[in-house]
């Protein structure tokens, strides 16, 4: 829509509240998977993974605002973005190895460019990096303060 409009010259993502993901996607596809609901979990990764390739080859610049927590799917989202803005209030971290799940949603497309093997120990860690190391390893492409 936003991509065939030559009024648009680019599009902001920004989260709904305090960041991109808390984890409610992996709650729901754990809960169903529980409960022999097989079907929910594969249509939302493939929704989830649909919308990542529409932002990964979208036209137009991407610009995600980063002022609280981009883990998980949330991650998957705004990496795929042309400009990612942080401050220091956002937390960058792949939690779901904590449970035994492996980096998802394009993780090991973005995790794979950063320099040396950090995408690895981040990808296997879940560790966690304000905005500052968010821009010093290239996760982010610019800070501001909040204020």
């Amino acid at each position: 829509m936003y991509e065939s409009d030559s009024s648009v010259k680019l599009v902001i993502l920004k989260g709904n509240g305090k960041g991109f993901c808390v984890g409610g996607d992996v709650v729901s596809v754990i809960s169903s998977s529980l409960t022999g609901h097989w079907t929910y979990p594969l249509k939302f990764y493939g929704t989830q993974l649909i919308v990542d390739h529409l932002l990964a080859t979208y036209k137009k610049p991407l610009v995600t605002l980063i002022n609280g927590v981009v883990m998980g799917g949330g991650a998957g989202l705004s990496m795929n973005t042309t400009f990612r803005i942080v401050t220091e209030k956002a937390v960058f971290a792949m939690p779901e190895t904590y449970i035994g799940f492996f980096p998802d949603v394009g993780a090991s497309y973005f995790l794979s460019k950063l320099p040396g093997y950090f995408g690895e120990y981040l990808g296997l860690t879940g560790a966690r990096l304000d905005g500052i190391e968010m821009v010093a390893c290239e996760l982010a492409t610019h800070f501001v303060h909040s204020t």
